[in-house]
């Protein structure tokens, strides 16, 4: 296992309300996750509009704080609390897999590529910018402070390998009902499988969650069934937010494999009508 060095990155130009905060990270280094802390008078997760990790100009991470900090929860890392842990963790790692080489599959290597890992892989992807932009609403406060530190190693000289996407988008249901949606991706470069995906819903719960992969059940499993798995296995279920885990016992390997795929859909059975925002984590490459 390299090892890892701990320390303070650049500071954005602007921290403010009603602007975008936009960090440039150096160049080099194999990174692992990025810790942000907040600070000031009655600082709020929801003072965050949206948080975005941007690769060669490629958006990898997309997610507000309240919904990554109910994933790190899901994760069983500790919940944002201002006066006692005002620090919110991106992982590019996955958390808890079984090993630590399982574990670092998808940190983020933004270090040159070497002669031997050209040859090794002729198409290797070499980072030119690495950048967070985080919109700030108007209710951050005036003596609000955000820093960025980061957990990183010795780059490989590999390049740029496997990624860990995590998009976001917005669906929406009528009321109690079986919803299908078979518009979100699969199967390209980006999301050549599925580590996990996870559902928030405005109001209301979802009942029962099904994956269908070419006409097939995947995964179907009720509420009750799904959280008391994962409760006993590696992860911590949240209220309003349910989550197909893939790597919910901390295999790392135990992803769906979404390659060649020709239908790729979710059924949700809701109890009410609600906006239900849908946050994918995709293994794949950076793509273009």
């Amino acid at each position: 296992m390299p090892e890892r060095i701990e320390g303070p990155q650049p500071d954005a130009q602007t921290v403010s309300a009603s602007n975008t905060a936009l960090f440039k990270l150096p160049i080099g280094p194999n990174y692992h996750e990025l810790q942000i802390t907040l600070g000031g008078t009655g600082t709020l997760l929801a003072d965050i509009d949206e948080i975005r990790v941007i690769v060669n100009e490629i958006v990898i991470h997309r997610y507000n704080f309240t919904e990554r900090d109910s994933i790190n929860q899901f994760d069983g890392r500790a919940a944002f609390v201002l006066a006692t842990n005002p620090v919110l963790v991106i992982p590019f790692d996955r958390y808890a897999m079984e090993n630590s080489v399982t574990s670092e599959l998808t940190s983020l290597d933004t270090g040159r590529v070497s002669p031997a890992g050209r040859k090794a892989n002729p198409n290797a992807r070499e980072a030119k910018s690495l950048l967070v932009e985080i919109d700030i609403n108007a209710g951050w406060p005036g003596d609000g402070t955000m820093k960025i530190a980061a957990s990183t190693s010795a780059s490989s000289g590999m390049g740029i390998g496997t990624v860990l996407h995590v998009g976001k988008t917005t669906r929406a249901v009528g009321g109690a009902e079986e919803k299908e949606y078979s518009d979100l991706p699969f199967g390209d470069v980006r999301s050549q499988a599925l580590s996990r995906v996870h559902f928030r819903m405005s109001a209301n719960d979802i009942s029962r969650v099904k994956a269908t992969r070419n006409n097939v059940d995947v995964f179907d499993r009720t509420k009750a069934v799904n959280e008391s798995i994962q409760l006993d296995g590696v992860r911590v279920p949240q209220a309003g937010m349910t989550t197909i885990d893939r790597t919910e016992r901390g295999f790392s390997g135990n992803t769906l494999d979404l390659r060649g795929v020709q239908d790729f859909r979710y059924k949700l059975t809701t109890t009410g009508a609600a906006t239900i925002t849908v946050i994918s984590e995709y293994i794949g490459a950076l793509g273009r």
